[in-house]
């Protein structure tokens, strides 16, 4: 495997915004835990984000792996809690558990659409959309999936937006502390793929002010789709891109509903639309091939309201001062350009974040898990380390190699 860690080159934008210390720490989250939050004795714990609601042993599940599909409690707004499925994964019984607790690894997944039926935790066989992350459960760490709120369970799921689907990983941590079984401790690193680049990159954002019992150890963002005005945007060079706008066009009026989204489509638009509400991302990616914005719409959404503003705040919303943070990134990805990630990268060392910046010359948008599992593997056990070492940030070696 031919390895790039451009931590030692100088990315153009690197600076920081104030003189701040990288987070090497816990991102300021590792107080006591906060009233009516999950795992504060003497608390319900029905009422809050992260309560469990429904629990299900899977079965078959690989050797020396526990799973269990769960529905929990979490926040997608203000307006209250709503219920949000997912999957918990933990070790044997046979593995002991670690003063403090099991690490928990926090897990948001890439695309798979709005429809009920694409949850990951409805995958077929069982645990199909789990495959990727059972390395750290025989590690001995314990591992949260969530679906994001609306996707299998009751209401709409607003795809890439980022506030709600951050708070749904959040609430997947506290979930596994809830299932006893499980042994799950406070300390979390959160890691997320393509759409859960997203997800985990707002979860990291949020964390101490929404989650502060945790102790947020830190951030893997792979292929994240972090940009999301700059990745829509190239993504129009795709023959299906139209179906990847259209999705993120759905989020924003989930999440608005002042938005009529039928005002903004053309027939052909709104024929994609029902696809996009039956079926799952592939075949609406698939079933837009030969659209185009002006085919499909009536605006650009890419640069009228209300969606324009609408995306740009998802992607401000994450930019934001964070827990020590890895982003790895394959340079052949046509969904998540490696351009659109180095402006991301320097844009959260400008807020303060510590960004430790991995390339892969040969990886594309769907071979960068596995090329980059061994190093996530190492940096995650890093990160849990009693005493993590420091992480190497792209942007401060890139200032030193100037001078």
């Amino acid at each position: 495997m031919l390895l790039v860690v451009f931590g030692l080159i100088p990315l153009a934008g690197c600076g920081r915004r104030d003189d701040v210390d990288g987070g090497q720490g816990g991102a300021g989250n590792n107080g006591a835990p906060a009233a009516g939050q999950p795992g504060q004795p003497g608390q319900p714990q029905t009422t809050v984000p992260g309560a469990l609601l429904s629990r299900e042993v899977v079965t078959p599940a690989p050797a020396g792996i526990r799973a269990w599909r769960v529905t929990y409690s979490s926040r997608p707004t203000d307006a209250g809690e709503v219920p949000v499925s997912g999957i918990i994964l933990a070790p044997g019984t046979d593995v002991p558990v670690p003063a403090g607790g099991r690490k928990v690894v926090a897990f948001g997944h890439g695309t798979t659409g709005v429809q009920d039926s694409c949850a990951p935790s409805r995958a077929r066989p069982p645990l199909a959309a789990a495959v990727w992350t059972f390395p750290l459960v025989r590690a001995g760490y314990v591992v949260t999936l969530t679906d994001y709120a609306g996707l299998g369970t009751p209401g709409e799921h607003a795809i890439y937006v980022a506030a709600p689907e951050g708070r749904a990983v959040l609430d997947a941590a506290r979930a596994a502390r809830a299932l006893t079984e499980t042994g799950a401790g406070r300390d979390v690193v959160l890691w997320g793929y393509s759409q859960g680049g997203q997800a985990v990159l707002a979860a990291g954002a949020l964390a101490a002010g929404y989650a502060p019992e945790l102790s947020i150890r830190g951030v893997i963002a792979t292929a994240p789709l972090a940009d999301l005005p700059a990745s829509l945007t190239t993504m129009q060079r795709r023959a299906d891109g139209v179906g990847y706008l259209l999705l993120a066009m759905i989020g924003l009026a989930v999440d608005d509903p002042r938005i009529d989204l039928d005002r903004y489509l053309t027939p052909n638009g709104r024929r994609l639309l029902t696809v996009a509400r039956t079926r799952c991302a592939d075949e609406v990616t698939k079933t837009s091939v030969g659209s185009s914005i002006h085919t499909a719409f009536t605006v650009d959404p890419l640069t009228r309201p209300p969606f324009a503003a609408g995306f740009a705040r998802q992607r401000d919303e994450i930019m934001r001062r964070m827990a020590p943070t890895l982003v790895l990134q394959g340079d052949r990805d046509e969904v998540i350009r490696q351009p659109v990630t180095d402006g991301v990268v320097s844009r959260l060392y400008g807020e303060g974040t510590t960004v430790d910046y991995r390339r892969y010359p040969l990886a594309d948008h769907g071979s960068i898990l596995g090329t980059s599992m061994n190093d996530l593997m190492r940096w995650v056990a890093q990160r849990f380390d009693a005493r993590p070492p420091t992480v190497s940030d792209i942007c401060a070696l890139g200032t030193s190699a100037r001078k």
